[in-house]
């Protein structure tokens, strides 16, 4: 087993349940010589690498033809699709010797283009969004102005067994000025809350709590209504449904690369 492989994410679009399992499973399986595959939750905060998408279905062409970008943000479509789309088009079932080789194809020609860039000094990729816009859209500017949200200013806390990673997170954020605030449980979590403006809370499900979900009410409960995110040792380990309720705004599944965290840290602060 290679030690540098790298783990590219891919947002399922338009497949029922049934299929995202079959699909996150065989992904999971890729060959050990060439990428590996996460499949993103519903919930997940991370920027996909690749969209994966079901041809039959139209909504899930109307999504991928407004969130794709070309090979830096790239696509591949399962199933007859019966219009013509600039992304490759692979049949169903699924032949997995087609869908790893074209899969790698792809974030090769996404990491070559995003060399390129960094090379020039451009920006690495354009600001993704998690939902797509519609082409014609009539509604009055003034509505979705009032639905964006502030970014925040205040500190990062993250609340986790030890403060390994609030050490590791506070080194790559020296820069933008950013402080990094540790605690260990939920009663030191809400009294810096408390004393201090704090802008995220990074909550490991590591972290001795009794019931993490009561806890992100808890915070968010309080004067300056942080927004918690959940960082989780895999996907099935969180509970959508209840984070929701609890308010919170996500969740990321660890490990986790420097500039994932920052990606997610700049959809609620300035960095």
């Amino acid at each position: 087993m290679t030690t540098d492989r790298q783990t590219f994410a891919v947002r399922l679009v338009g497949f029922p349940r049934d299929a995202e399992r079959a699909l996150a499973q065989g992904l999971e399986r890729a060959p050990a010589d060439g990428p590996a595959f996460l499949c993103l939750a519903e919930d997940s905060l991370r920027d996909p690498d690749i969209y994966l998408a079901n041809g039959t279905e139209l909504k899930a062409l109307a999504v991928i033809a407004s969130l794709a970008a070309g090979d830096i943000r790239p696509a591949l479509v399962l199933g007859a699709t019966g219009v013509t789309l600039p992304f490759t088009n692979l049949p169903f079932p699924v032949q997995w010797h087609a869908m790893y080789a074209e899969l790698a194809r792809l974030v090769t020609r996404r990491a070559d283009l995003l060399a390129g860039l960094a090379a020039c000094g451009q920006p690495l990729a354009p600001e993704r969004r998690r939902r797509e816009r519609l082409d014609l859209d009539l509604t009055e500017p003034a509505v979705y102005e009032r639905m964006r949200k502030p970014r925040r200013e205040g500190a990062v806390l993250c609340v986790d067994a030890n403060a390994h990673f609030s050490e590791q997170l506070a080194q790559s954020l020296t820069h933008f000025g950013t402080a990094v605030l540790w605690a260990v449980d939920g009663v030191a979590a809400l009294a810096i809350c408390r004393k201090r403006p704090v802008a995220v809370v990074l909550l490991d499900f590591a972290a001795p709590i009794i019931d993490h979900y009561l806890l992100c009410a808890q915070l968010r409960g309080e004067e300056t209504h942080p927004d918690v995110v959940f960082l989780v040792q895999s996907a099935h380990d969180y509970d959508i449904t209840r984070g929701r309720a609890a308010g919170a705004a996500g969740m990321l599944d660890k490990p986790l690369a420097e500039s994932q965290i920052q990606a997610t840290l700049r959809k609620f602060m300035r960095l």
